[in-house]
């Protein structure tokens, strides 16, 4: 990763050593329980670093001008179909096609994972320095933890 001013590794740095574990849950305020164990939390500043993520397939799952969910978008695909393997499969490269739990054409799942992988690579992220000591080093943390054989993400 290339960060251009020393100030702001400096302070990447720091702030790493002091979170710990505190960059990817906590057992109290506000969050997404873990699926695994509902005691702790995804604390909730990690869990907004990666919804840009769904960003990248918004547009074939939703349908354009319609944001109640009634309409199906372009890949006809009703949200009740997206099981967790149908994202694990459109979100990490390293995962086969071989899902029992849906009835979505591999056609249309290699279309969202190639629209994914093609979009969501982050090869500049500009940001307030002010941002540097939460968001940013959260998202990178987040970010690595999730695809760590995948740096460009």
């Amino acid at each position: 990763m290339n960060v251009y001013h020393i100030e702001t590794r400096n302070q990447f740095n720091t702030v790493l050593a002091s979170l710990h574990e505190h960059v990817f849950s906590c057992s109290y305020g506000l969050g997404t329980k873990l699926s695994w164990n509902e005691q702790y939390l995804i604390e909730s500043l990690s869990d907004s670093t990666i919804y840009m993520a769904y960003y990248t397939i918004a547009h074939l799952l939703q349908a354009r001008d319609s944001f109640n969910g009634k309409q199906l978008g372009p890949a006809n695909i009703h949200p009740s179909q997206l099981a967790n393997e149908v994202w694990d499969y459109i979100l990490f490269p390293e995962k086969s096609y071989s899902l029992s739990s849906t009835d979505i054409s591999h056609s249309t799942l290699d279309h969202l994972r190639n629209e994914f992988q093609y979009w969501y690579p982050i090869n500049l992220h500009s940001s307030e320095k002010d941002l540097t000591s939460n968001h940013l080093i959260y998202s990178l943390c987040n970010h690595t933890v999730i695809w760590p054989n995948h740096p460009e993400y």
